[in-house]
């Protein structure tokens, strides 16, 4: 069929849907008339018209909902001619992906000359420019593939991602377009850092979908802790298995859940169908020159970490502790395992202070090694000093204190100060902070029991190979 056989087509679907919307006519009382008032018997495309008179009622709210969102009007203020003329447009915008967006435009300019006002024209014009400029030109990228799943695939996007974001003025683009372009303070660095989270190897498949969306987001927010950076953007990669509307939506409340207490805007990102794995891109901003990198402890430094460590290690063997956990204990490490708090603000007080900085995540022993090497020094540490919670501490007898030194998954933040770090400091930080060892020649580290012989650790912490 040729262009102008789809533009009757078009024709005739909007007056089906201005009768539609001002008569209340079902298509079997329209339908008749309109093909010999638009000439679609004799020169239109039937099988798409009679698509478009089956498929766009029903999405109606959906459509409105949509040119809402665009014009920020309420619907039933515009024009009921434009109206039909826009339902059309973002019909076909959203689910036909065998049309370009400038045709669907164009058309739209077309009937609007030939249906509306004088100018009402201009008014469809802007509208679907926005449109296409906005989130949904993720669009032009579908219409390449033109299949069932890329339909799905929008539809994933918009229900339980872009529809949930809103963003700060620093954000120009955002998700829909091929790349997101944000404003960056001139006197500010981009601090940018990515993980990866696969099922079963980072989280049990038994994990709910809600904490998977929260902690995939946390893990990097640590990372931008340690710089002292203020969180500002993130993206996301998803694969999936399958689409599962009740996975995606516990899943995007745990990650935005998170992203709304740090007022962090969802960029972009893609979906494929594959294993479950979640990546993520974190964005931040720091005053330049006031990150602590790993590379700057020194002899005599103090050696510091937030918090308490190992409870998310003996959250993943909860279950096997039997009788010496009551139900508020297992709570407690499960919610330190699957709801880890970025410290964000422990981080950005820490940065004024610090020599070196890095996040926990493959355990104590693992991570400081990295600022020992990076600064070409050694470590001494004091086990007693290791700061435990009081639920390990009760299970330390038994488990022992590998779980504190390297098992991981903590998120707290390991930092090294020339001197000891200020009362004032701590309490802004809104955490409690610990010394638990001293910066030395050499290398390597040494772990120090209160009877003065050495500890030795039976893991070195996680290892990604």
């Amino acid at each position: 069929m040729t262009v102008s056989a789809r533009h009757y087509a078009r024709l005739g679907a909007v007056q089906y849907l201005y009768s539609w919307d001002v008569q209340h006519q079902s298509v079997n009382q329209a339908d008749d008339q309109i093909l010999i008032d638009s000439n679609v018997l004799l020169k239109g495309d039937l099988v798409y018209f009679q698509k478009l008179l089956k498929s766009i009622p029903p999405k109606i709210s959906q459509l409105d909902e949509i040119i809402s969102k665009v014009v920020h009007w309420k619907i039933d203020t515009i024009d009921p001619v434009v109206r039909a003329i826009l339902r059309l447009g973002v019909y076909e915008m959203t689910c036909e992906y065998d049309v370009p967006l400038k045709v669907i435009t164009n058309e739209c300019i077309e009937l609007s000359r030939e249906f509306g006002n004088p100018d009402s024209y201009k008014f469809v014009n802007g509208t679907l420019d926005k449109l296409a400029f906005s989130e949904h030109v993720r669009l032009s990228k579908l219409i390449k593939r033109g299949s069932q799943s890329n339909s799905r695939e929008f539809e994933l996007i918009q229900r339980y991602f872009a529809d949930r974001q809103s963003y700060d003025e620093s954000v120009l683009t955002g998700i829909g377009d091929d790349c997101a372009i944000v404003d960056i303070p001139a006197d500010q660095q981009l601090l940018v850092t990515t993980d990866t989270l696969h099922e079963n190897v980072h989280f049990p498949a038994s994990t709910k979908a809600r904490q998977i969306g929260y902690k995939s987001l946390a893990v990097s927010l640590s990372d931008l802790a340690s710089k002292g950076a203020k969180p500002k953007y993130a993206m996301l990669n998803l694969s999936l298995p399958g689409y599962d509307p009740t996975w995606l939506a516990e899943f995007s409340r745990g990650f935005f859940d998170l992203a709304a207490q740090f007022n962090i805007g969802l960029i972009g990102g893609d979906t494929v169908r594959g294993p479950l794995s979640i990546g993520i891109t974190a964005f931040g901003i720091a005053t330049v020159g006031q990150c602590p990198l790993r590379s700057g402890a020194r002899p005599g430094d103090a050696i510091y970490v937030t918090g308490t460590l190992g409870d998310a290690a003996l959250g993943l063997i909860a279950s096997r502790l039997g009788n010496s956990l009551n139900r508020k204990d297992t709570e407690f490490l499960q919610r330190r395992l699957e709801l880890p708090q970025p410290r964000v603000k422990a981080g950005q007080v820490i940065a004024r202070y610090a020599t070196s900085s890095i996040d926990l995540s493959d355990g104590l022993i693992a991570d400081l090694s990295h600022i020992l090497v990076a600064s070409g020094v050694g470590a001494s540490i004091d086990l007693e000093k290791i700061p435990l919670s009081p639920v390990y501490q009760h299970l330390l007898t038994d488990v022992g204190w590998d779980f504190a030194l390297a098992h991981g998954d903590d998120y707290e933040l390991c930092f090294t100060i020339s001197q000891d770090l200020p009362e004032s400091a701590i309490e802004e930080a809104v955490v409690p902070m610990s010394r638990i060892g001293t910066v030395v020649e050499g290398e390597g580290i040494e772990i120090r029991q209160p009877n003065g012989e050495f500890y030795q650790i039976q893991s070195s912490g996680y290892s990604h190979f």
